[in-house]
């Protein structure tokens, strides 16, 4: 079975969950011959690190490295689409030319969230360019990465005539327990993983930690990604007391198993989610996972993590310190964590797509 990705989401995204999943996907197709999927070469220059920094992915997905976003972006737009003749295409965006090429193929998208529609204060520039709906009613089949962000597709856009199937993302193998500690990092440690602003919630997380800050003055707070820290952050972490206990890392994705397996815990507070995979990472690395009761955060932690009202500061303050007080339940949260990320594998995702794929060519 001949599939082809587009380049929409390569070209654009150096890094996140997005160009994440279908790096994945590509590495089990090419790994696995057994999955039946024979993927077609992107040929085009781009961005992400996923596929460059593969040797495998890079020779097999012919892809180059581009100069910056905008210059990958612009080949995309101007290139004409590909003629070539495959059986399913699995566009990786929804930007417009996207729909364009391919000629025969059966189709296939994949909604990650629905966070721009019902939240549009959030619209980021590519977001103002999207033809998400036309991709989703034009499809032989939809894939959303959890039941909430099916829910929300369904909620928003109406009936859908193309089947709609929940396909989870897994958790890399190299997210494990036993990981060194990461050169610099304190060594008592709540962690925050990923983007703070917005629906991000990381101000609920500071707030809270600042208001258990002298019952457990050893323990600091971390962030990781997400950028240095603003002018404005600095200032409230000042205000708040707790600048000398606040720090920010920008790791590779090598390191990241050292800094979630080396943390007291790893707190997501998002507010909205369309999966969460730094959740799941945290729990694959025997950390324990402390989660906002919203969107798909519960599917993904299950009976594995503690959760708290989105939003509600002395709700997360009440979790982290009873978390803090209690290396019992510390350690028993982490030992759930570690079966119930197992549950969720690359290999299961793709083996589900290609189902997937199979059924629309069968």
């Amino acid at each position: 079975m001949r599939a082809a990705f587009d380049e929409q989401i390569f070209a654009a995204q150096h890094y996140g969950g997005i160009s994440r999943l279908f790096a994945e996907l590509a590495r089990q197709f090419i790994g696995d011959p057994g999955l039946g999927v024979d993927l077609s070469p992107l040929d085009a220059p781009v961005v992400n690190r996923y596929l460059l920094d593969d040797p495998v992915l890079r020779a097999r997905l012919a892809v180059t490295e581009a100069g910056s976003s905008i210059s990958a972006l612009a080949r995309y737009f101007t290139h004409t689409r590909p003629r070539a003749r495959v059986d399913v295409l699995h566009n990786t965006f929804y930007l417009p030319h996207g729909l364009a090429g391919y000629p025969g193929a059966r189709r296939v998208v994949t909604v990650h969230d629905m966070i721009p529609e019902l939240m549009p204060r959030t619209r980021r520039r590519l977001d103002f360019l999207t033809l998400k709906r036309r991709y989703v009613m034009s499809a032989d089949h939809v894939i959303c990465v959890s039941n909430a962000t099916r829910d929300d597709l369904l909620r928003v856009y109406g009936a859908i005539a193309a089947p709609v199937s929940v396909v989870y993302h897994g958790v890399d193998a190299m997210f494990g327990p036993g990981a060194p500690r990461v050169v610099g990092m304190p060594d008592r440690y709540v962690l925050f993983v990923g983007n703070r602003g917005q629906y991000k919630d990381a101000d609920v997380l500071i707030r809270a930690f600042a208001s258990i800050r002298t019952r457990h003055d050893d323990v600091s707070l971390v962030f990781v990604g997400g950028g240095p820290f603003s002018r404005g952050e600095a200032v409230q972490f000042a205000e708040l007391g707790i600048a000398d206990r606040t720090v920010q890392f920008s790791l590779p994705d090598a390191m990241m198993a050292g800094a979630y397996g080396n943390a007291l815990m790893c707190v997501f507070p998002s507010r909205f989610e369309g999966f969460g995979l730094p959740a799941l990472e945290a729990m694959a690395c025997g950390t324990p996972a402390v989660l906002a009761r919203s969107t798909s955060l519960p599917e993904v932690g299950g009976d594995a993590a503690v959760y708290f009202s989105p939003g509600i500061v002395g709700e997360l303050a009440s979790a982290i310190t009873e978390l803090l007080d209690d290396d019992d339940a510390r350690t028993a949260l982490a030992r759930a964590g570690l079966e119930r990320s197992a549950a969720f594998s690359w290999d299961a995702s793709a083996r589900a797509t290609a189902g997937i794929y199979s059924s629309l060519v069968g």
